[in-house]
């Protein structure tokens, strides 16, 4: 009975020799013992995050470098390298065409 008891989490119904001054000191006792049990885990928990930690080692990105640029996409290098052609077309005609002024 027990056992059965335990495996569902519950205490068995208190001996009927026990006094309420021996059951609260058990209590007590079982109190204490659990609080011992959750600060070793805790510390067990705090060495574990810290090796973790250290294991990583994270260097930050220095701040000299610039990130490469984004991808052009294909559709906008076209446009982008047709209309920096026109640009210098149009400047190469200026050019020449200051060149005639000059000439006459």
């Amino acid at each position: 009975m027990a056992e059965r008891l335990a495996a569902l989490g519950l205490r068995p119904p208190p001996k009927a020799a026990e006094t309420a001054q021996a059951r609260q000191e058990r209590e007590r006792k079982e109190k204490d013992e659990k609080l011992r049990q959750a600060e070793a885990e805790d510390a067990n928990r705090e060495q574990e995050r810290q090796r973790r930690l250290a294991d990583e080692q994270i260097t930050p990105p220095s701040a000299s470098k610039k990130p490469p640029p984004p991808p052009v996409r294909n559709g906008r290098s076209n446009s982008v390298k047709q209309a920096e052609e026109q640009k210098m077309l149009a400047e190469e005609e200026k050019a020449q065409s200051a060149e005639v002024k000059q000439l006459e």
